[in-house]
């Protein structure tokens, strides 16, 4: 293992487009969390009456939550990311290379496996070190149990984080190509899955749809479950995004996927010419 971590971290260290994109997933998150607490929502246009203070999910213990949601937005950049590293080995052939140094293909997929593990955990982090510092500027009167009682979600959001990636690696091995693998990330993720669940929940089944990768993988940070959930509720148009299953059914299907991801790439990676 650790000599898969070292030839990683030789990679994908120097890489510039990892550095980059890195640089935009953490200022996106920092951005968001910035501006989060400015922003008052209303229950309509007329009336000015202040449904939520934002200020108020910065406080312990709903901050893991908050940020929790918040970072897997932007988890997006960290699938980008993996298929650009993957992507680039294919490019300039340094799979071909590493088996005929001596790695198997399974060893090949397992240093990819530790990249998404130390991505992952570095977020992790990240959310972790500024939640306790948002979490002490806007809390008061609380008290320890306070400050861990939701810490949980911090792992949540990680296995959330990995599947995501675990999912983006798995279309960059069958791809090959980091662009055409990134437009169908983004499709597939922003449209095709969408309208996929529209029609089985029309034709087939109302609750099918809860059930699909993406979606599953997205609900493992829903809405903190605030008034700012009352409100989405009270939009027929939003319902969608406060429909889920149990928490803990959303995490055994997104270790699942996770799982099918992998042995799938693994059997793209075994059967085909590198």
């Amino acid at each position: 293992m650790m000599k898969l971590l070292r030839i990683e971290s030789l990679k994908v260290l120097p890489y510039r487009v990892f550095q980059i994109l890195g640089v935009l997933y953490v200022g996106s998150f920092l951005i968001s969390i910035i501006i989060l607490p400015n922003i008052k929502l209303e229950t309509s246009m007329t009336n000015n009456q202040d449904i939520l203070n934002f200020k108020s999910l910065y406080m312990f213990p709903e901050i893991w939550d908050t940020w929790a949601y918040l970072a897997a937005k932007s988890n997006i950049f960290l699938a980008i990311i993996l298929i650009f590293l993957v992507g680039n080995e294919f490019s300039y052939n340094m799979f071909r290379q590493q088996v005929i140094n001596g790695l198997s293909r399974t060893e090949l997929l397992n240093g990819k496996l530790l990249v998404i593990g130390g991505i992952a955990l570095a977020n992790t982090l990240i959310i972790f070190v500024f939640g306790l510092i948002f979490g002490f500027i806007y809390s008061t009167g609380y008290t320890f149990h306070d400050v861990v009682s939701h810490l949980y979600m911090l792992g949540v959001y990680f296995i959330q984080a990995v599947a995501q990636m675990l999912f983006a690696l798995m279309l960059a091995i069958w791809l090959r190509n980091k662009t055409l693998a990134t437009v169908v990330l983004l499709l597939y993720q922003v449209v095709i899955e969408m309208i996929i669940r529209l029609i089985v929940n029309k034709y087939i089944w109302a609750k099918l749809g809860l059930f699909f990768p993406i979606r599953v993988i997205a609900r493992l940070s829903p809405l903190p479950d605030m008034a700012i959930t009352e409100f989405l509720k009270t939009n027929s148009d939003l319902q969608d995004f406060t429909q889920s299953l149990p928490l803990w059914a959303n995490l055994l299907l997104a270790v699942g996927y996770g799982t099918i991801f992998y042995m799938v790439s693994l059997g793209i990676l075994k059967k085909r010419n590198l």
